[in-house]
């Protein structure tokens, strides 16, 4: 990651400085594939309760814990991550499987080695328990209080993706770029203590008032793994 890398493709945030964790499970724990349904409420543990739902339940104040220690989350981008112990609150720590790498992060999104996040670490925090609505301004480090991005609990919804359907919050994070600005969405599901789904974007305002758009990255959950 550049400059700072806060989050990531599935793992840390900024495409500039994202980090990629690929790689495959290697181990004899149970596959847990969540069949379709919708995961609702907090307590619904990963080996697969599912209930079943056609609208968003009303979104719950959703508190942070980790997933258990060797639990691995595959995505449709090929890669895998595992979540291992000793990470400090508030932060989760997962493992790169192919390269083993770790990185801690918070909301499986923002991570503990990116400068904005580590500046902004208390404000991030203000945003737990998640509710629908809550916005915090990140200070961009050694400039001045100058804001380098803007983090919003956008809404709490059903979302589709090849592991199943899922109550998810989504967390926004909107940052200018010079012309432009970046746009970056995870899904957020307190029942898996992980993202079902992130996507990010790009849009710029030219000159003549056309404005183009690009999405250079996104991956969704396919399967679980449990210890």
């Amino acid at each position: 990651r550049p400059a700072a890398p806060m989050f990531g493709s599935r793992r840390v945030a900024h495409p500039r400085d994202r980090q990629r964790l690929p790689g495959r499970l290697d181990g004899c724990e149970m596959i847990v594939r969540l069949i379709p349904g919708v995961l609702l409420g907090l307590g619904v543990a990963l080996a697969g309760a599912v209930a079943s739902a056609q609208t968003p339940p009303s979104a719950p104040a959703a508190k942070m814990s980790c997933p258990a220690p060797r639990t691995v989350y595959t995505f449709t981008d090929s890669s895998s991550i595992q979540a291992l112990a000793g990470a400090k609150a508030p932060f989760c720590r997962f493992a790169n499987l192919n390269g083993g790498q770790q990185v801690d992060l918070i909301l499986g999104a923002f991570s503990a080695a990116s400068p904005i996040v580590q500046a902004n670490l208390d404000v991030l925090i203000s945003l737990l328990p998640l509710q629908v609505g809550k916005t915090v301004h990140l200070a961009r480090p050694g400039a001045g209080g100058a804001q380098a991005a803007t983090v919003t609990v956008e809404k709490y919804e059903i979302v589709e993706v090849p592991v199943g359907k899922l109550a998810c919050y989504v967390l926004l994070w909107t940052e200018p770029s010079g012309q432009g600005k970046w746009e970056r969405r995870w899904w957020y599901c307190p029942s898996l203590e992980y993202a079902a789904k992130y996507t990010a974007s790009f849009e710029v305002v030219t000159s003549g008032g056309q404005t183009l758009s690009s999405s250079p990255a996104s991956w969704e959950l396919q399967s679980v793994r449990v210890p």
